[in-house]
């Protein structure tokens, strides 16, 4: 593994179910935060992701593993990585943890599209060689 990218998350009250955990719903918004952190550590200003209408990068899978509960008013560490590319997308791992113990594990797929004509388009090379310090691996595509 190369570089990973950390930040931190404290659940809040309004978090939580009636149970007194994290609503499952959420943990895709939290990471997500976490990914508008990184591509900034990644070398972009947050304009040139979110702002750039020549290319979008829409999610077009996402998923999330649980396997403890996540706490209002805990602090979990937050560690992004690229878990693979393809030609056309690459897929964001996230791994929530708080002293050692993995609370959740989110991957999401991002597709490169072209914005004008809303049909896939290769991954930009730019793109690619911001992102592949972070590359977990070498194995299989998106």
């Amino acid at each position: 593994m190369n570089k990973v990218f950390r930040t931190k998350k404290t659940i809040t009250f309004r978090d939580a179910d009636p149970a007194g955990i994290m609503f499952f719903g959420n943990i895709f918004g939290f990471a997500h935060d976490a990914f508008e952190e990184f591509i900034v550590d990644a070398g972009y200003t947050w304009n040139e992701w979110f702002s750039t209408r020549d290319l979008m990068i829409p999610l077009r899978h996402t998923e999330s593993n649980f396997l403890a509960p996540f706490i209002p008013g805990e602090t979990y560490d937050v560690n992004v990585s690229v878990a693979s590319f393809g030609e056309t997308s690459f897929k964001m791992k996230y791994v929530f943890t708080q002293k050692d113990k993995t609370h959740a594990i989110v991957t999401m797929v991002h597709s490169v599209i072209d914005g004008k004509t809303k049909q896939k388009a290769t991954l930009p090379s730019l793109m690619k060689s911001r992102l592949e310090p972070y590359l977990e691996s070498t194995g299989q595509g998106c």
